[in-house]
């Protein structure tokens, strides 16, 4: 897949484009990109997704700017597997948010000469997002562009969307995040050096970055599969403040269940989240401390064991 970061870049044929902010790249954003690459594939086309490197509310509300799903990285990670050919990760700036929906349009068919355009039922675009779909299909039809609007995808009766998995992951419901996205929710990042806490209870723990912006699911102890140099291990994982210890900004560390022991440091490790185990609390003690988390790591390699036996999800 090519990636692009301004629509003047593109220099290929005639293409179906699929637009979208695609945080998360959930089970409605993989519907409208399977649209738009059958479309493709029917007419002829390059398959395109044109979307942002930073989120809109950054230069319209940057007071507003929810933490994303997906760091940048990730989301064209999950947009590659979709299989388009081509990304348009364009900066959202001053000059872009002042287009209106006609001159958006014009801009767009000047540059990527499509045939088809695929966007979502709610979708807004140009300056304040006046556009909708109904301007997108009559816009479109100036220039002899096609639009296909993808409807909704709903899991129990309620549509999927960002912000819905958002709220899921910030109550700890991480099985219904997970169903949304179609994929487990992730942490990718460096190990680095933590507070050492772990050390001190008996069990070094991986303390792993993330960066700023990145969505944090509620804070507590979680049955997660960590994939590190090729291999994976379950993972008891604490995402929050230390209570019990608490110092500086939030944590994520990570006790990898049978784990060889080589240091894990300035490893790239990713953690999928599959069970909420608990909310965080405060021990009276790190003794206290030391045997909830050895309990957590039985739950954790318990579930697993069950999952592999194909008797629990």
């Amino acid at each position: 897949m090519n990636i692009y970061t301004h629509e003047r870049e593109w220099n290929g044929g005639e293409t179906a484009i699929a637009f979208g902010m695609f945080d998360g790249v959930h089970l409605g954003h993989r519907r409208l990109i399977e649209t738009t690459c059958r479309a493709a594939n029917e007419m002829g086309l390059s398959r395109v997704v044109f979307t942002f490197s930073n989120h809109p509310l950054s230069i319209i509300r940057p007071d507003c700017i929810p933490d994303q799903v997906d760091t940048r990285q990730e989301k064209l990670q999950d947009i590659a597997g979709c299989g388009p050919d081509a990304v348009i990760l364009r900066p959202f700036d001053e000059s872009f948010a002042g287009l209106s929906a006609e001159q958006f349009i014009d801009e767009i068919q000047k540059t990527m000469h499509p045939r088809v355009f695929v966007i979502g039922f709610n979708y807004t675009f140009g300056a304040k997002g006046l556009g909708k779909a109904e301007d997108m299909l009559r816009l479109g039809s100036r220039y002899g562009i096609e639009t296909r609007i993808v409807d909704r995808v709903e899991i129990d009766g309620e549509t999927v969307s960002s912000s819905r998995i958002r709220s899921a992951l910030q109550e700890g419901n991480i099985a219904l995040a997970n169903t949304m996205l179609g994929r487990p929710y992730r942490i990718e990042g460096l190990v680095e050096s933590g507070k050492h806490l772990g050390r001190t209870l008996g069990f070094p723990t991986a303390n792993l970055s993330f960066p700023e912006g990145k969505l944090l699911p509620r804070y507590g102890v979680y049955g997660c599969m960590a994939h590190i140099s090729g291999r994976q291990y379950p993972a008891a994982v604490n995402v929050g403040i230390h209570p019990t210890a608490p110092e500086g900004k939030p944590t994520i560390e990570a006790f990898l269940i049978d784990y060889p022991g080589a240091s894990l440091y300035d490893s790239d490790l990713t953690l999928e989240f599959y069970y909420f185990i608990r909310p965080e609390k405060r021990f009276d003690s790190l003794e206290d401390l030391r045997d909830e988390v050895l309990r957590n790591c039985g739950q954790v390699a318990g579930l697993f064991s069950k999952k592999m036996n194909g008797s629990a999800e």
